[in-house]
């Protein structure tokens, strides 16, 4: 009786053992699975905030590329009454670039700037034009660079402006083999804003250039492209817009 007792006393001991330990595997399964959706939450919820961070480079987080370099006439009136607070310079639209919706809308376009002094140059300016929800328009933000921005057409050996900042399928072409020796980034263009007739053909280029590493920011700089006259292409000269202060 006794050795009957102890029999099943173990066997009871037995199948509570196994039971305590399914049910530490169910936790840990548990607690497994908990942790890869907090994980898979936390990655959805980081890529979410990189995607709608702030712009400190021109078109990063939330920036949508304009369709084509045209500038709408509804984006000319706004900058048009923006520049009317601006003192001092006269502001051409040259190319739209892009836009960010905010609590309103960001454009961003380049305007060829004159500063309303004697003698003045004019340069290129990438410039950030807010809209608000009213309609109501100002320039939050204005990098110069050097580039030769002509104001005059039909100069001999000038510079003249293009008809149309779209891409000529010619100055694409001239682009595309200068930029293809040029290893270590990525080149987009944007706007053509000049040709100069030389012993073969320069073009002033907006490009968006990205360099070819992990989470790199774009930035913007207008390319000078020399083309021959046998069809060679090679980029002579880049003028990049001043940083933000």
């Amino acid at each position: 009786m006794k050795k009957l007792f102890a029999l099943l006393f173990l066997g009871i001991m037995i199948f509570s053992l196994e039971a305590c330990g399914q049910n530490k595997k169910d936790n840990n399964a548990g607690n497994e699975n908990s942790s890869a959706i907090t994980s898979g939450e936390a990655e959805s919820s980081g890529n979410a905030g990189e995607e709608s961070g702030s712009a400190e480079t021109l078109i990063s987080g939330g920036w949508s590329h304009a369709e084509s370099p045209v500038v709408p006439e509804e984006v000319k009136s706004l900058l048009e009454q923006a520049a009317e607070k601006m003192t001092g310079a006269d502001y051409v639209p040259c190319a739209y670039i892009g836009s960010q919706v905010v609590a309103g809308t960001n454009h961003a376009l380049l305007c060829k700037v004159t500063p309303v002094v004697p003698d003045a140059k004019t340069r290129y300016s990438l410039v950030i034009l807010y809209e608000d929800l009213e309609g109501n328009a100002e320039i939050t933000d204005v990098r110069d660079c050097e580039a030769p921005a002509p104001q005059n057409k039909g100069l001999l050996g000038g510079w003249s402006d293009s008809d149309s900042p779209v891409m000529t399928e010619e100055a694409e072409a001239a682009l595309e083999k200068a930029v293809k020796e040029l290893a270590g980034a990525k080149y987009r263009s944007v706007a053509l804003l000049g040709t100069q007739v030389v012993a073969g053909t320069n073009y002033s280029i907006l490009c968006e250039i990205t360099a070819a590493v992990p989470e790199a920011e774009p930035f913007y700089s207008v390319l000078i492209v020399y083309e021959d006259l046998e069809g060679n292409a090679a980029v002579t000269d880049t003028f990049d817009f001043a940083a933000e202060e």
